[in-house]
């Protein structure tokens, strides 16, 4: 019976036997002895893996004190393969889908037999249900010892059947047969005993052979009050039945325990050594054993053993959706506000650490709670966290933080550090529960909003990849700046409490969509019940045992599972703990309690890293291909709406409501909650995914209503006067579109200097137009006119290629690839030897087969075989390939690809480019037809760039990706901003995913499908490629995301090859351009805009001007590109500053400055004008 986890020791041997008076010889005794596990050989139908291996049913793996644990994930049951076909245990017998056999290794009697039923936590169904058991006396001959229905191991809390057993011979073997199970699809049990019920004489009663000594992690109260150590004691050769003394001498001092009678005889019993003794230092000690006329006594050499200091997180995980409608969610969460206020109250005067802290774990309830609050409540509320009672931890959501644009940031931490103000209670820490990991650009932004510390508790076993690497590793993550940092740890993943006890109670609220159903809270009368023990011991045996992990403090957290009531349970639990063990001493306690009590202590000894903690769950990204194309567009046209106001509105109110509200429904779209925890339960998955898709689309109408209301002042609906506004720091020249409306009757544009313009009438009916060099922040006019202009005779396209004098593209017949990319020079941007050309389309389905017997490519140029599956990974590429000119005039070109493909109606691909612009277009056009069968649409990019070094785009950071990505990032997909760059030392290509945010690197690394914990498909180092794939959607996830997704869907690129090494400006400036396009407008005249603030170091840009609400500041954000310091120094050509201050990032004003502002390298500073 494993007891508690223990820690092993060194032992030297002293034996002895000594007679002494015992009790009465007549003296009788009811005993029960179990054979034991090493007489007993197992085997079974089948068992799904290592991990649920079938000797966990008699090596007594979960079982304390004849209670089996819940293990999440099988670790401590046996339990058969998916779906088992029936097969025969024993000659003679019938066949079932699931059996175990005993084999003894001598002839056995026992009447009594205990079977723990399968107790895997949401997973009883596997259970056994009508069950057979037969026994041999001579392996050979069968017979039938019982028949009956195991119960399902969810009503018996983790107790044992007990089945009587007639048969009076000894038998040499025994088999258990499942003849069905409660429902799932494999079956298994927990755990096995044979028992026999004897009544012995005193001098009869079995006597260990032997006692072995080993630590626990407890300290115990002494005799004198202070702590001791618990040893445990275990026997050998026989079990412990008579009362009995236990004598130990340590240090020069002796402690007695006395030892009761058990009917069970124990394999293990405890005692507490003198106080003082092993804790810094190792002690041998010596016990001895005394029972009636006999004893045994060894030496120990005990290790020094740590008093650990335990803190516990309560929260309840918010996720916004997955286990009901997002509206129930938000009632559950602003019902623990209020509960988690009342019962910290109560608590109050109780011992320190049992005294209760609720952790809403992120803004979005207190947000919801004031917005609708009373003045009564708002101020219970704002005192309840001047008081403690309340903490706040930084962010507005649990955050994809790897697709959030680097001035969402900003929103991600805005409504905490309003809170802060209010209250005068500072927020140090952001809580990331459950994603796994985190973008390396919220390190400088954190450290701008004043937060010191990321706590980040993760899911723990669901498509985490690599993620696990980081747990229970507190370290510095330094900023690529290399000042900023902040103190992260990820300790362990967040879901101790659901699997100790809150699976008692979430699947009761899971999709009750009734609010007055809705559990409220949960209190017991036996606090102690489904506590940490079970959890707690395994995970200090470990850290103990891990020579890295050197700290005395133990971080976890405590939450019933997902969008659940508040524990109240929590603090009397804790006072009880701490009143029965000196150590671990238990804390209540907050994020920051937990992170500064790291810092305070081993601050200087934490190691410290760089680096991006690759995201693993942007891959649901995906499966909803068009609002993340949505969300990415509208952040950009958000960003682009500010700058414009303080354009054209400068020192004027800004609509800061409005904007705000917007950005929140940005945020909620970013937020990784997206649909039901079973997505085939249609009725909440529609109403859940139905609210979530409501949030990017009012995130888009929201933003072009404010961007309209930006420019309603100056714009019309018809004038022949088009203004060209440029939101960006640098001049620059780009395509400009006008609609066959806003362009109608026009025949030629001209510029202010009555130059003609370069335009083009396309067969849309728009009209384009070359605007070039419009001023950094500022303006240029065109003019429409119906009068014809020069007639040109340039045609870029002919046949399959475009060439326009700067680029030449040659596109592939018979596949639609671009086989050829050549700039001016002629030099070839196109890897033809790879196994994919570009804008290569590759569908791959998630079983790995090809779909059709169409085209098919290797989807893993390295590793075709997929470990999962151990069946080939082919995609297919499309068929019934036609080129067609669309475009051809001397202004833009393009030509359009017509196919066919698997998953899809059809698959249109245009290729375009322009004339004077050394780049080339792509939109993909995917017509999907929607399946729920695991699914992926990539398009390859294979460039011809030997030894290229691939760098990314991500908030606040530049990624190269391997070299700056962490150990436990991930690698099979990357999520990236704005811009891609892969150069060598002497020529590169700048690549653009407007709509989807995931790449693969090399070849196509992201068909892995289900959970996959642990697998080893997971990428642990990337090789230099010049090969990418766009991963523009998927089906993958089983849970959370949407199942299918079908209809028109835009994956538009861009390419900018350079023959040139790595250039961080004009990769950033290209990438930049794609995504905050110039703006254009009929106005009612022209206009002409004095640039707000001139900036003279390249490196450095303008990431967002903003007007505050009042008109009286702007806030001004500059980033640098350099890895070295730089300097920049201000201009203001249209006015003179009363001041220039810095401020972090929640516009609270810092210091003065004055034009001049040193940035370090990738820095970020922020700037307030007034």
């Amino acid at each position: 019976m494993k007891t508690l986890n223990i820690i092993t020791i060194s032992v030297s041997l002293i034996f002895v036997l000594i007679g002494f008076n015992g009790l009465a010889q007549n003296t009788k005794f009811k005993i029960i002895k179990d054979i034991p596990a090493n007489e007993i050989t197992l085997s079974a139908s089948s068992t799904f893996g290592p991990d649920q291996s079938i000797n966990h049913l008699t090596d007594g793996s979960g079982i304390h004190n004849n209670i089996h644990d819940n293990n999440g994930n099988a670790l401590t049951m046996w339990h058969t393969t998916e779906n088992p076909v029936a097969t025969i245990p024993a000659k003679g017998l019938p066949a079932c889908k699931a059996w175990v056999r005993f084999d003894f290794s001598t002839q056995k009697s026992f009447n009594k037999l205990l079977i723990w039923n399968h107790n895997q936590e949401n997973l009883t169904n596997r259970g056994f249900r009508l069950t057979k058991v037969y026994g041999t006396t001579n392996g050979i001959d069968w017979f039938e010892l019982a028949t009956l229905e195991l119960s399902d191991a969810k009503d018996l809390n983790g107790k044992a059947s007990e089945i009587v057993i007639n048969e009076k011979r000894p038998l040499r073997a025994v088999i258990i047969a499942g003849i069905s199970n409660w429902g799932g699809n494999v079956y298994g049990l927990s755990g096995v005993k044979f028992i026999s019920e004897l009544e012995v004489n005193e001098s009869a009663l079995p006597f260990p052979t032997g006692i072995e000594c080993t630590s626990t992690s407890i300290y115990r109260y002494c005799k004198d009050g202070k702590p001791g150590r618990e040893i445990m004691l275990a026997f050998t050769g026989n079990n412990l039945y008579q009362p009995s003394v236990i004598e130990v001498m340590a240090d020069g001092r002796t402690e007695t325990t006395a030892v009761p009678y058990s009917i069970y005889g124990l394999e293990k019993t405890t005692f507490t050594l003198p106080s003082g003794v092993g804790i810094d230092k190792e002690i041998q000690i010596f016990v001895t054993l005394k029972s009636g006329g006999k004893s045994i006594r060894k030496s120990f050499v005990l290790p020094k053993q740590r008093q650990w200091t335990v803190y516990i997180y309560p929260h309840a995980h918010v996720d916004i959706g997955y286990t009901n409608t997002q509206a129930n969610v938000e009632i559950i969460h602003k019902r623990n506000l209020v509960n988690g206020m009342m019962l910290a109250k109560e608590t109050a005067n109780y011992p320190d650490g049992a005294r209760y802290v609720w952790n809403p774990e992120v803004m979005w309830p207190v947000e919801r709670y004031l917005k609708n609050a009373t003045p009564t409540e708002r101020e219970e509320l704002l005192d309840a966290i001047r008081k403690g009672y309340i903490h706040l931890d930084a962010g507005y959501i649990n955050d994809n933080t790897s697709v959030t644009a680097d001035e969402e940031f900003p929103r991600f931490f805005g409504d905490a550090k309003r809170l802060e103000k209010l209250t005068g209670v500072p927020v140090s820490t952001i809580d990331q529960t459950d994603v796994p990991g985190m973008s390396w650009g919220i390190v400088p932004m954190a450290v701008q909003f004043g937060i010191k510390y990321i706590f980040a508790p993760f899911n723990g076993s669901d498509r985490i990849g690599l993620a696990d690497k980081f747990s229970f590793k507190p370290f510095w993550w330094i900023g690529q700046d290399g000042v900023s940092k902040v103190l992260f740890l990820q300790p362990g993943d967040y879901t101790p409490g659901a699997r100790e006890k809150g699976f008692k109670y979430w699947p009761l609220m899971a999709g009750q969509k009734d609010p007055n159903k809705l559990l409220q809270i949960v209190k017991t009368d036996h606090p102690r019940e489904n506590f940490i023990d079970g959890y707690l011991w395994g995970k200090l045996k470990q850290l103990e045992d891990d020579s890295a992990y050197s700290y005395d403090i133990f971080p976890m957290t405590w939450a019933m599972a997902d969008n659940t009531p508040i524990d109240a349970d929590l603090p009397d639990a804790v006072k009880s703990w701490n009143e029965e063990y000196a150590f671990p001493h238990l804390v209540i306690a907050s994020s920051t309690d937990i992170m500064s009590a790291f810092e305070k202590k081993y601050g200087d000894i934490i190691p410290s890293f760089r680096g991006d903690f690759t995201e693993y769950w942007t891959d649901g990204l995906g499966s909803a291909a068009k609002e993340t194309s949505m969300n990415r567009k509208s952040k950009e046209r958000l960003i682009q709406t500010d700058i414009l106001w303080s354009m054209l509105h400068p020192w004027e109110k800004a609509p800061r409501a409005e904007m705000d509200e917007a950005w929140r429904n940005v945020l909620m779209g970013s937020e990784h909650t997206w649909c039901y925890m079973n997505p085939y339960q249609a009725d909440m998955q529609d109403e859940i995914w139905g609210v979530k898709q409501n949030f990017f689309k009012t995130a888009e109408k929201s933003s072009i209503q404010l961007l309209a209301n930006t420019l309603n002042p100056v714009s019309t609906d018809k004038s022949n006067i088009i203004c060209v506004f440029n939101t960006l720091s640098w001049v620059r020249s780009g395509l400009v579109t006008l609609s066959s409306n806003q362009s109608e009757g026009a025949l030629s544009v001209w510029d202010d200097n009555h130059k003609l313009v370069n335009s083009q009438r396309l067969s849309t009916g728009e009209l384009v137009f070359l605007a070039v060099d419009v001023p950094a922040l500022g303006t240029k006019n065109y003019t429409l006119s119906t009068e014809s202009g020069e007639k040109h005779d340039v045609k870029m396209a002919k046949g399959n290629t475009l060439d326009n004098g700067l680029v030449k593209v040659l596109i592939d017949p018979i596949t639609g690839d671009i086989t050829s990319l050549k700039d001016k020079k002629g030099v070839e941007f196109v890897n033809t030897g790879a196994a994919c050309n570009l804008n290569s389309f590759r569908y791959l389905l998630g079983n790995g087969k090809p779909a059709s017997s169409g085209p098919q490519y290797a989807a893993n140029t390295t590793a075709s075989i997929s470990i999962l599956s151990q069946k080939p990974v082919n995609a297919t590429g499309p068929i019934e390939v036609q080129t067609v000119i669309k475009e051809n005039g001397p202004l833009l070109a393009s030509i359009q690809v017509n196919s066919k493909a698997d998953g899809c109606n059809k698959l249109i691909r245009e290729v375009r480019v322009i004339a004077d612009m050394p780049e080339i277009e792509i939109d993909n056009l995917v017509d999907k037809i929607a399946t729920t069968e695991k699914e992926g649409i990539h398009f390859g990019f294979s460039f011809n760039i030997p030894d290229g070094r691939t760098r990314i785009d991500v908030p606040w950071s530049v990624v190269e990706i391997d070299a700056d990505q962490l150990p436990a990032a991930n690698r099979n997909w990357i999520c990236f901003q704005r811009w891609l760059d892969i150069s060598n030392e002497d020529k590169g290509i700048t690549w653009c995913s407007l709509d989807a945010p995931t790449f693969e690197s090399g070849n196509m690394t992201a068909n892995i499908i289900g959970g996959a914990f642990h697998s080893p498909e997971w990428i642990q180092h990337l090789p230099l490629s010049s090969t990418i794939y766009s991963w523009a959607l998927n089906n993958h996830w089983h849970t959370n995301f949407p199942l299918s997704q079908g209809g028109k869907l835009n994956f538009r690129y861009r390419i900018l090859p350079h023959q040139y090494g790595y250039d961080a400006v004009k990769a950033n400036r290209f990438g930049l351009e794609q995504s905050q396009p110039l703006i254009a407008t009929p106005v009612k005249e022209k206009i002409i805009i004095h640039t707000l603030v001139k900036i003279d170091n390249a490196n450095v840009f303008i990431s967002i001007i903003k007007t505050a609400a009042d008109g009286k500041s702007m806030i001004i954000r500059l980033r640098s590109l350099s890895e070295k310091p730089e300097m920049v120094n201000l201009s203001f050509p249209s006015f003179t500053p009363k001041s220039i201050r810095t401020c972090i990032a929640d516009e609270t004003p810092g210091k003065e400055v004055g034009n001049t502002i040193n940035m370090l390298p990738h820095g970020i500073t922020s700037l307030i004008i007034e």
